[in-house]
């Protein structure tokens, strides 16, 4: 009876500690597997979760794809003034000094794009200013329209 006894209270304790070693660190913990589709949870250790509501969360990443990108972001077209940096049709790059992008939530930054037409390129020189449309394609953005 005693051996009974404390095999479970042996087996209760490991199980404890087992569930509070893996509650601290969640480093590389994905969500999905889970039942929630929240978000990859790596860097969140040390961070203070008491008021995280994981219904918010969870309502809030179905707009999002798994890197976390707007759904809406990458099939609405955004548009800003900018300034060309630099130009390199080989590789269908161009670099911009951009204002604000108030439907992406942007400051104004120098950032590359790519460009999804090469007739575009006749409508670009470094220094000029332009007003540019672009999308959220893969990791990256492209410059669809110049005016």
């Amino acid at each position: 009876m005693k051996l009974g006894s404390t095999a479970t209270l042996i087996a209760a304790l490991s199980f404890s500690a087992v569930a509070f070693a893996q509650s601290v660190d969640m480093g590389s913990m994905k969500m999905q597997d889970k039942g929630m589709n929240c978000m990859d949870m790596k860097d969140m250790k040390g961070m203070d979760m008491q008021g995280m509501d994981a219904k918010k969360c969870s309502e809030m990443m179905k707009g999002m794809d798994k890197k976390g990108t707007s759904k809406a972001a990458k099939s609405k077209p955004h548009e800003t003034d900018a300034v060309v940096k630099s130009i390199d049709a080989a590789q269908g790059k161009v670099t911009l000094a951009h204002d604000p992008v108030k439907s992406l939530d942007w400051p104004a930054m120098t950032m590359g794009f790519a460009i999804k037409d090469k007739a575009l390129f006749d409508k670009l020189a470094v220094g000029s200013k332009v007003h540019v449309k672009f999308v959220k394609e893969g990791d990256g953005y492209v410059v669809t329209s110049v005016k």
